[in-house]
């Protein structure tokens, strides 16, 4: 698309050079050499004229033209108008047009600027409610020790005497809601954290190996009591340096996950890993139920539950994967999710070998 100075100018050329040939044809031409003289004079004035009247419309016209044109490309980049060209002009269509445009973007820009104001308010308000949710948690939390510890002293009859088989189905079902409530509101403090960007990470040494056996031992007797195959896929060891305690529970969500979906008697649970250049790619796979192609958009989202009926057998708040996920990408990795329904799932997760990062603790042993 040509501007229109080129075309203004293309035009005005073409007509002078017209109006200029006529009148040397006419002078070479003519039988009457003043009169050939006369006209060729008058086409050249009249040549020069449209010419200068081409440059005095560029100036008055298209100059004025061409930096409104610029001055809304660079107000359609930064929404300010303080990088504007003045603009001075004697035509009143564009002397208006470019008044329109200046009370426009002053009236965008306050708008804007309006808009900054309450986003900046929303995010300061989002804060104190995730600070105050996260001191409320932690309040909670703190009662929940004691409850636990004198329910664990009432289940021991040496300790506090014995109790009737009433008593104590009473005691291990305060026992057990007690855990869950526990384990919800350690939930909702890590991701809360996570949303606040304060959970803390401790860099340390890792031996695969090491880790890998203690969490075989320490899902070993749950699986075995609903005869769940649990098997380790991994040779060897591989030494890293990151945060034991935050892979261990990555780990954990994932293998609990997987033992309310494998099938009852026949389940298959494999957890391993392998090493690559920079990273460890990890993963948990099940044989149960599977993800359909819709859920797994959506599984990492804070408290989203697949079966979100009032009916459904499976407890839990939603926040596990939610957790996996800012503690994989707090410790520089990611992790995604392969399923096919009535087949199984895999989840896959990556840790980089040594962590870079300013706000992770380093281990002071």
């Amino acid at each position: 698309m040509a501007p229109i100075k080129h075309t203004l100018f293309l035009v005005s050329g073409v007509s002078s050079f017209i109006i200029f040939y006529m009148g040397i044809v006419n002078y070479l031409s003519a039988t009457d050499k003043s009169n050939g003289m006369i006209l060729l004079i008058f086409s050249i004035l009249v040549a020069a004229g449209t010419l200068l009247s081409t440059v005095y419309i560029s100036r008055s016209i298209t100059k004025p033209i061409e930096k409104l044109a610029h001055n809304m490309r660079e107000f359609s980049k930064t929404n300010k108008l303080s990088k504007k060209n003045p603009i001075k002009t004697n035509v009143q269509e564009i002397f208006e047009l470019n008044e329109n445009f200046e009370t426009m973007g002053e009236q965008v820009e306050q708008t804007i600027e309006v808009q900054n104001e309450y986003v900046e308010k929303l995010k300061e308000m989002d804060r104190k409610k995730l600070e105050f949710s996260s001191m409320v948690s932690h309040e909670l939390k703190t009662p929940l020790v004691p409850i636990l510890g004198y329910v664990q002293m009432l289940q021991n009859k040496d300790l506090l005497g014995g109790l009737n088989e009433k008593q104590m189905e009473a005691v291990d079902e305060i026992h057990a809601s007690t855990v869950k409530l526990q384990r919800l509101v350690g939930d909702i403090l890590t991701t809360q954290k996570l949303d606040l960007g304060k959970l803390d990470f401790t860099v340390e040494k890792i031996s695969f190996a090491e880790l890998f056996n203690s969490i075989i031992k320490e899902f070993t007797p749950i699986t075995n009591e609903k005869n769940i195959n649990l098997e380790l896929q991994f040779e060897g060891d591989i030494e890293i340096q990151s945060d034991s305690d935050r892979i261990n529970q990555v780990f954990s969500n994932l293998i609990k996950n997987a033992i309310d979906f494998v099938p009852k008697n026949s389940g298959k649970i494999t957890i391993g890993a392998t090493d690559s250049d920079k990273s460890l790619e990890c993963f948990v796979q099940d044989n149960g139920v599977g993800i359909s192609e819709i859920n797994q958009k959506d599984i990492f989202k804070k408290f989203y539950q697949i079966d979100t009926s009032t009916s459904r057998k499976r407890s839990g708040s939603g926040l596990g994967l939610a957790i996996c996920k800012g503690i994989i990408e707090g410790l520089g990795g990611k992790i995604w999710v392969e399923s096919i329904e009535g087949k199984g799932t895999k989840f896959y997760f990556t840790i980089p070998k040594k962590i870079v990062r300013s706000t992770i603790k380093k281990d002071s042993n």
